[in-house]
């Protein structure tokens, strides 16, 4: 089907709003977000591969993957509603969708769920489809890869995901493989990383444990990552803990910059739709992802492309704060992971830059010359960008 809609030129309208155009030798503009993806619009096939850094290629462009668990079976969910759900999250930017089938029905027409991703310009990353459904739909444009295995180091050996990530590169070398973990303080779980293309590290503290331990083990994960290869996607809370609370707009906004700061090559949260959840019926929080989608879509050329510095590492009362270096602009993010206390930021910068003003958040903190200083609220989060 996806071919007869590039044919019909019904997967091209879209381009434009999200592939701005600048001229020969500028850097391009960001864009305003990250779906619908051009690239998949556009295109008949889509070759995913990437970069030694991390990055994600899609066609040899550099791709910020950027979208949710989407557990499609649960509370009673139809592979209708499952393709109402890539519009909602392709309409407030996210353009990945992990998920895995419902039934023998949903399995035998899972092209057809591919053929919606693409018509909404979302990726889609499956788990659970048989060698012989993966050999029929694993070219389709819309599948940037296939899911091996989850909670990998509780659940797997190393050796265990090897073998079935040679197994699924032999059928789709142009694909790429993802794998979900959990990093802890001290517990890097290397060995994880290098058997498959793409790692998930989760991190889901709101109701178990502290938010800033998401900056920590990120980080974690981003270095054994470079050190072997992989890409680094950070998997975040947007669900409950039984007997918990639902992270709060303010508590989404701190995980998310955290992961971001350390590092993270792509954003998962757990989940849109899965048993503890489902965003479609909670109105703020889905309000807050969509303004992070925002956010994070003016970020992704230095996110993806820039040189990061770590100006401060959140240790002992102090703040996290992070510069991005990319082509054209640069981005001071700083970020409070304390609950309860108000952080002091005092930082200086390598010059002085043409240019400071806030991307988001309020005006927290100051320049004078090449010096950055401050106070951040509890949990608050700032970005300026500088020339």
């Amino acid at each position: 089907m996806f071919r007869r809609l590039l044919a019909a030129g019904l997967l091209v309208g879209g381009v434009s709003g999200c592939a701005l155009v600048s001229r020969v030798g500028e850097a391009a503009p960001p864009p305003l977000r990250l779906a619908p993806d051009p690239t998949l619009l556009a295109r008949a096939s889509t070759a995913v591969s990437h970069r030694a850094d991390g990055t994600v290629l899609v066609e040899g462009r550099p791709f910020f993957p950027l979208g949710f668990y989407h557990v499609s079976w649960a509370g009673g969910g139809t592979p209708e509603g499952r393709r109402a759900d890539l519009r909602r999250l392709s309409e407030a930017g996210f353009n990945l969708m992990v998920t895995e089938p419902i039934s023998d029905r949903d399995v035998a027409e899972f092209a057809g769920t591919l053929d919606a991703a693409q018509q909404q310009g979302v990726y889609v990353l499956s788990y659970g489809l048989s060698e012989a459904t993966v050999r029929q739909v694993g070219r389709h444009p819309a599948a940037l890869g296939f899911k091996l295995a989850d909670d990998s180091n509780a659940l797997v050996r190393p050796e265990e995901v090897r073998r079935r990530h040679a197994q699924l590169k032999a059928l789709l070398p142009q694909k790429l493989t993802y794998i979900s973990l959990s990093v802890g303080d001290g517990r890097p779980e290397t060995a994880y990383f290098g058997v498959a293309d793409m790692v998930g590290n989760q991190s889901y503290p709101v109701g178990s444990d502290d938010i800033a331990v998401t900056y920590r083990v990120m980080r974690s994960a981003v270095e054994s990552a470079r050190a072997r290869r992989s890409v680094p996607i950070a998997n975040l809370q947007t669900f409950a803990w039984e007997g918990g609370p639902l992270p709060s707009a303010t508590e989404l906004r701190n995980m998310t910059y955290q992961a971001l700061m350390a590092g993270v090559k792509g954003v998962v949260y757990y989940a849109y739709r899965s048993p503890e959840v489902d965003l479609g019926r909670e109105p703020g929080l889905w309000r807050a992802a969509g303004t992070l989608a925002g956010e994070i879509a003016q970020l992704s050329p230095a996110l993806l492309d820039g040189e990061r510095q770590e100006l401060s590492g959140g240790q002992a009362g102090r703040p996290v704060v992070v510069l991005l270096r990319g082509r054209g602009e640069s981005f001071l993010l700083a970020l409070n992971n304390s609950r309860t206390a108000t952080q002091t930021v005092s930082v200086s910068l390598s010059g002085v830059p043409s240019g400071w003003r806030v991307l988001s958040g309020r005006a927290a903190l100051t320049r004078r010359g090449a010096q950055v200083s401050g106070a951040l609220a509890p949990l608050e989060v700032v970005v300026y960008r500088m020339r």
